[in-house]
């Protein structure tokens, strides 16, 4: 279990490859268990801040591995990443009740499209390689 936990590290800046399921979740379901236990108030959020930049990197590569193991591009992250630039427009008085609405439904939708490219299961081999082995 932790060796999943070792080799997301290991992998930080491997963006190329495949990871299966388990290797996604194992690692991802363990750093969120640790971020929940994180204490609340520390010294202006600086334990939040050095857990979030140890892991940043190494998720956006495991991701796009996971991805990649479905055979989609890496890249389709971003737009995951992107959609909450949009997130401000909420909370602006302003902005009429109907954008609010749309801003917060292409919020969920494209996270839950990108939630769903990692349930995925693996396919055959395909261009991002060979299927990895379970």
């Amino acid at each position: 279990m932790f060796n999943y936990l070792i080799r997301f590290f290991k992998k930080s800046f491997q963006f190329s490859g495949r990871a299966t399921r388990k290797e996604y979740w194992v690692p991802s379901i363990i750093l969120a268990i640790v971020a929940a236990l994180l204490p609340d108030r520390d010294r202006k959020g600086q334990v939040d801040g050095l857990f979030t930049a140890l892991v940043m990197v190494p998720s956006f590569s495991l991701t796009a591995r996971r991805y990649h193991d479905v055979g989609i591009s890496g890249w389709y992250q971003l737009p995951q990443y992107l959609s909450f630039l949009l997130l401000p427009f909420v909370f602006m008085k302003f902005v009429r009740k109907w954008v609010k609405i749309l801003v917060v439904v292409i919020i969920a939708l494209v996270n839950i499209i990108g939630f769903a490219f990692t349930l995925l299961p693996s396919g055959s081999s395909n261009k991002y390689g060979p299927k990895p082995p379970q």
